[in-house]
């Protein structure tokens, strides 16, 4: 790990203050409270906001520039309307909001959201009337569409990032005035980073990285790779720590970090195929040890596996798993598995779809509590093939109050959401 100026020399990073005034009123703040916000917090009341790119979106006649939608968390439902945020001088074919994270990076009591777009990372703060586009922080980034994760790495109350970059993982520190890069990570696989998960893995009270090095490709052949795990640590992340397992299995095609078994350490899920002639898609749980992850658990399904997410729908204090099924003819579906104290149940306990095709439910899943109860909603994104795009909330995931979200025109909405 090389920190400071090291890290500095090593990533030509260029910070533009960006104005922009799309979407959002300009208002007084209020004292902000100092403990930090919730992820996905953006107005600081305590729900989760559901968050979505929209990387589609028209702006200011740019084709394709995108942006950030926000519909503000509820006690009886999500609001309605989307708040999205640009930048003041949008670019065509930018795609901004293609890959999202969130966290109160400034510890202001507002959460705050890391959007990627064409060479580029964007910002947005969070504030007492939500997500701001005026004042947003822009950096240019080697790589377009880079896999991002958030957690506060070194414990001190503001969220960190890390993005990949060429050949290395960047670790961004947030700080009173935000982000900023503070160190790199690397292995010397040239895609290090190529998928990343943040959570407490060893149960030490700060958040862990891990890191793949390789993304799944049907048409590579198989072979090993490791999945290294990156401790936090009141310094930081440094490889000086990192531990490595190295599955019998093709690349990861996606990750996350959550506690399924309710012992207050983040276990590993990952999407995964083993045979390169005729893929064989599946998800693998295995539960954390502190230093180290037990026996792999294999849940195989009679569809293509996509994406997983992680959270507490049945309010039991363990995490729930979310699959993305993709199907013939984008006729996509997503299964729920419960959290038990031995891991996630084999057979899901719900299954989420429309009778419509070309859908593509479930394309970007978060389980987040959009409500403020106990429980954690699923966010389901559904794309469609043309663009434009809904969310489906379902309340603490039943089909009862369900809520479909839009954004005006193609977008791109359902596309994706924070990790």
């Amino acid at each position: 790990m090389l920190g400071g100026k090291a890290a500095r020399r090593g990533l030509a990073v260029t910070m533009v203050t960006v104005v922009a005034a799309v979407g959002v009123t300009g208002t007084a703040e209020a004292a902000a409270p100092r403990k930090p916000a919730k992820a996905g917090d953006v107005n600081g009341d305590g729900r989760v906001d559901v968050i979505a790119g929209v990387h589609l979106l028209k702006v200011k006649g740019k084709s394709d520039a995108g942006g950030v939608a926000v519909y503000l968390g509820g006690a009886g439902k999500v609001s309605g309307t989307a708040r999205t945020v640009t930048l003041g001088k949008p670019v065509s074919r930018e795609n901004l909001g293609r890959v999202l994270v969130t966290g109160d990076f400034d510890k202001d009591g507002y959460a705050d959201v890391l959007a990627s777009a064409r060479k580029k990372l964007v910002v947005f703060r969070g504030s007492r009337t939500g997500l701001r586009a005026a004042g947003a922080k822009v950096m240019t980034w080697p790589v377009t569409g880079p896999a991002m994760a958030a957690g506060d790495f070194d414990g001190d109350g503001y969220w960190d990032a890390a993005v990949a970059g060429s050949r290395q993982v960047v670790v961004l520190r947030g700080g009173r005035s935000g982000l900023k890069v503070s160190a790199r990570l690397a292995n010397g696989a040239p895609r290090f980073g190529a998928e990343l998960a943040a959570g407490d893995v060893d149960g030490d009270g700060r958040a862990d990285l891990v890191v793949t090095e390789n993304r799944a490709d049907t048409s590579d052949t198989v072979r090993e790779q490791q999945i290294t795990v990156v401790p936090g640590s009141r310094a930081g992340l440094s490889m000086d720590h990192s531990w490595s397992i190295t599955p019998i299995e093709r690349a990861a095609r996606d990750l996350a970090l959550g506690d399924v078994n309710g012992d207050r350490k983040a276990d590993l899920v990952r999407v995964t195929s083993a045979d390169a002639g005729e893929p064989d898609f599946r998800v693998v749980v295995q539960l954390s040890r502190g230093g180290a992850f037990g026996p792999a658990r294999t849940l195989r399904y009679d569809a293509y596996p996509a994406n997983v997410a992680l959270g507490d729908v049945t309010g039991d204090g363990r995490a729930d798993l979310a699959v993305h099924l993709a199907g013939d003819g984008d006729h996509d579906r997503a299964v729920l598995h419960a959290g038990t104290a031995t891991g996630v149940g084999t057979r899901p306990i719900r299954e989420y779809a429309h009778a419509t095709y070309e859908t593509r439910y479930g394309t970007s899943l978060r389980l987040a509590n959009v409500r403020g109860d106990s429980r954690a909603e699923v966010v389901a994104g559904l794309p469609g093939v043309y663009g434009a795009g809904e969310l489906e909330v379902l309340p603490n995931g039943q089909r009862a109050g369900a809520q479909r979200l839009k954004v005006k025109g193609q977008s791109g909405l359902g596309f994706s959401q924070p990790s």
